[in-house]
């Protein structure tokens, strides 16, 4: 799926299950990492909690095998703990500039079934 999207330079996630997605982005293929343009990553946290060492784990993988990320910011919709906001900054030795900070999450909203939009 994301072979395809090679020109990607920013990227959201909006209240989701993101391991998953850290993972594909930090595995190695054939020729680097998929999403190789990627710069800016953009995480909404709202009803899941983040996984930031998998958070971690990408970024790390991304500066061995590729330029690394330019710009991370976490946005929380609550206050996080302190281990939570500890393991967040961890991240910023892997990307060029880390930003975490206190948020309102996008509302997604589905219209209905009979229409394909958000």
């Amino acid at each position: 799926m994301f072979e395809v999207l090679t020109k990607v330079e920013d990227l959201t996630f909006v209240s989701c299950e993101t391991e998953p997605f850290f993972a594909i982005l930090g595995a190695a293929v054939d020729d680097g990492l998929l999403l190789p343009g990627l710069r800016r990553l953009t995480i909404y946290v709202g009803y899941v909690d983040l996984n930031a060492s998998a958070l971690m784990q990408c970024a790390k993988a991304r500066k061995e095998h590729s330029p690394s990320l330019k710009e991370v910011t976490v946005v929380f919709e609550r206050e996080p703990g302190a281990g939570v906001i500890q393991e967040v900054e961890s991240i910023g030795e892997f990307v060029g500039e880390l930003t975490h900070r206190i948020g309102e999450t996008p509302k997604l909203t589905w219209l209905g079934e009979d229409c394909d939009l958000w």
